[in-house]
């Protein structure tokens, strides 16, 4: 059985592009005792693979030549272990290519009777629902009436915080997207009360405009200048939640923090930062909160699907030029 994989070529000068990863072939490899062979249904373009790519972030720099990381569910192919069957559909740190072999341990079983299997990279994913969730139960700390501001808020998670946000009881929920496109998906789509296009829009004023009173939960996604401005917006009492600075993904020798910090200090507010990986303990009590949202009709994820392996690299230049919206995947299996 032949393995097609997506292979880091070079390390990018600065953000990810299409000429810095290559396709390969190689025999796939049978599994051994306590591994899985999965065939690969579908991964997830998400912003921490860019940061396998550079040093001195979170993530473990990969050699070259290494298969790029990627979050996937597939249903297992071969198995040299108890725990799992021919058949099961699992998730796991799958990486960009078309057979994976791996331990066993690194897999989960997942329930695809109830819902589609590409929920587990996107609403029920530790990436996308569970960053979401615990970024604003645990630091948004939303409260009835709160005025909610979500930056990069057409992404996936941007867009799921927005809907939990509402279910928390939120007063107004503003997002901040690229384009008319996005913020009219964020307000006809996503159920946002208002969007700010960040390209077009004078950002400062549509916030003196849109939240008078100040925001009370700022979670941020993007960093840098819009960050900054922000700040100056912020009701006393706010929380800003630092999920992600993209916008500082291009070079971390260079990531340059907030000058107008202080506002955090004159409104008596706080920030903080968190990763979801800190609360794996609770991963079980999310993914069911969030499994009876998605069951109610409370939250759903648009997921932009492109298709093919090939299709890996151009989706993940994509995503750090914010070209989705919602999730992005990529199908891999036929």
């Amino acid at each position: 059985m032949e393995n097609r994989k997506i292979v880091l070529r070079s390390y990018p000068s600065h953000l990810p592009t299409v000429e810095d990863l290559a396709l390969e072939k190689e025999a796939a490899r049978a599994p051994e005792a306590g591994e899985i062979q999965v065939e690969v249904d579908a991964v997830s373009i998400d912003a921490w693979i860019g940061t396998t790519m550079s040093p001195g972030w979170a993530h473990q720099m990969i050699p070259l030549e290494a298969t790029v990381p990627a979050l996937g569910v597939g249903r297992v192919l071969a198995t040299g272990s108890d725990a799992f069957a021919v058949g099961d559909p699992v998730f796991g740190a799958l990486g960009a290519q078309t057979v994976a072999t791996l331990q066993a341990s690194g897999c989960s079983k997942v329930d695809d009777s109830k819902v589609p299997l590409s929920t587990y990279l996107g609403l029920l994913s530790s990436t996308t629902g569970l960053t979401a969730y615990f970024g604003m139960r645990e630091l948004g700390k939303v409260k009835p009436g709160d005025v909610v501001l979500v930056s990069a808020a057409a992404g996936a998670v941007g867009s799921t915080v927005g809907q939990m946000a509402r279910i928390e009881g939120a007063g107004t929920v503003i997002g901040i997207a690229g384009g008319p496109d996005k913020c009219r998906f964020l307000v006809e789509d996503m159920g946002f009360d208002a969007a700010i296009d960040y390209k077009n829009d004078d950002l400062d004023q549509r916030l003196k405009e849109l939240a008078p009173e100040g925001v009370n939960v700022f979670f941020d996604n993007v960093g840098g200048e819009m960050l900054d401005t922000v700040l100056d917006h912020i009701a006393t009492g706010a929380r800003v939640v630092i999920c992600g600075a993209i916008s500082q993904y291009a070079d971390n020798d260079k990531v340059q923090g907030p000058s107008n910090y202080l506002r955090l200090a004159e409104r008596n507010s706080s920030m903080a930062g968190f990763t979801v990986f800190h609360y794996t303990e609770r991963y079980g009590e999310a993914m069911a909160e969030i499994a009876d949202w998605i069951s109610d009709g409370k939250i759903t994820l648009h997921e932009q699907v492109e298709e093919g392996l090939e299709a890996f690299p151009g989706a993940l230049e994509m995503l750090f030029k914010g070209g989705n919206t919602g999730k992005l995947l990529v199908k891999i299996a036929t």
